[in-house]
């Protein structure tokens, strides 16, 4: 099988019976999402707790088998979820995980601040390519405007190739950190002011919360470094450091942290946009993540399924009947 369609699981060095406990298992969680029953029975995250540490204990995962089958859903669906989607704006974002795709957690330095101002740029790369572009006919229009007046003798033209060109205003947007306020509409919560919010996002530069970062990923508590990725990611959205995209941008480096610890990369599914929304806004306004933390919980363990048990047994045959469903 080609590395497209490869998957953990036909990699997993272990034996037939614990192979067997582990897809019935995921099956279950599948199938019981059918009526939500293991989201209202599931308060205390249990269930779905000992499902990644079944997985993690059992399979060696490779992040690379499970991004393949990631970028054929994602890109379409987080456009849907902030409802952004733009030519630009698509590739963009596929600009963003060619960067997490190709991102070496081995060699490749990472910081948050660094890391994030890298995939804003990525992420409006081709607005930011067509802007200049625009800018460029705009004055290659007001030169031919300038040589017509010289040739025609005509002020008019003239007085619009200086109009043209005195309209002209190019700025670069992507990885350019914000100067003004602005109000994120979904949530009623403070956001700081543009140099209040460079101020904290500039603190990741620091010695200190390189450490506070490498002390979470060495934690041998899975959970505890979910919980501190989700945390910090979802903390930099509310300081909202670009003047637009952030919500796109620190999900994208969310999943770059996941790539750190080698967890699988999520998706917001376009029905799971109020339950994210809720969460999330929870988390911002009132600093209790708990919310947050368990939908990320079930999103790894959706993409664990998705990504990796469905390919696995669509290769053998066993596609199997169950419907399967979103987050309610």
């Amino acid at each position: 099988m080609d590395l497209a369609n490869s998957t953990n699981l036909e990699n997993a060095r272990i034996d037939n019976d614990s192979m067997d406990l582990l897809i019935t298992a995921f099956k279950l969680y599948e199938i019981s999402k059918l009526d939500n029953n293991v989201y209202r029975k599931d308060e205390d995250l249990k269930i779905i707790r000992h499902l990644i540490k079944l997985y993690y204990k059992l399979v060696n995962p490779n992040y690379n088998n499970m991004i393949f089958n990631f970028r054929r859903r994602y890109v379409s669906n987080e456009l849907l979820v902030e409802k952004n989607d733009t030519p630009e704006e698509r590739r963009g974002l596929n600009l963003v995980y060619d960067y997490i795709q190709d991102f070496d957690i081995d060699h490749d330095d990472f910081n948050i601040f660094m890391t994030a101002l890298q995939i804003h740029s990525l992420l409006y790369k081709p607005m930011d390519e067509k802007n200049a572009s625009d800018v460029d006919e705009r004055r290659e229009r007001a030169k031919e405007l300038e040589q017509e007046a010289k040739r025609d003798h005509d002020i008019s033209k003239y007085k619009e190739a200086k109009r043209i060109l005195s309209s002209i205003k190019f700025e670069k947007f992507g990885g350019q950190l914000r100067t003004e306020s602005v109000v994120m509409h979904d949530f009623h919560t403070h956001i700081p002011d543009a140099k209040e919010a460079r101020d904290i996002f500039n603190e990741f530069l620091t010695s200190e919360k390189r450490e506070e970062f490498e002390k979470a990923l060495a934690n041998p508590d899975i959970f505890a470094y979910i919980d501190y990725a989700v945390n910090t990611t979802c903390d930099l959205i509310g300081i909202q450091p670009f003047g637009d995209g952030n919500k796109r941008v620190f999900r994208s480096l969310l999943n770059l942290m996941f790539k750190k610890r080698n967890l699988p990369p999520v998706y917001i599914k376009k029905k799971e946009r109020k339950a994210y929304h809720d969460a999330l806004e929870k988390a911002l306004t009132t600093h209790d993540y708990r919310d947050l933390d368990g939908f990320y919980y079930y999103k790894i363990c959706d993409s664990i399924y998705e990504l990796d048990f469905k390919p696995f047994l669509d290769s053998l045959g066993q596609k199997g009947d169950e419907k399967v469903t979103v987050l309610g």
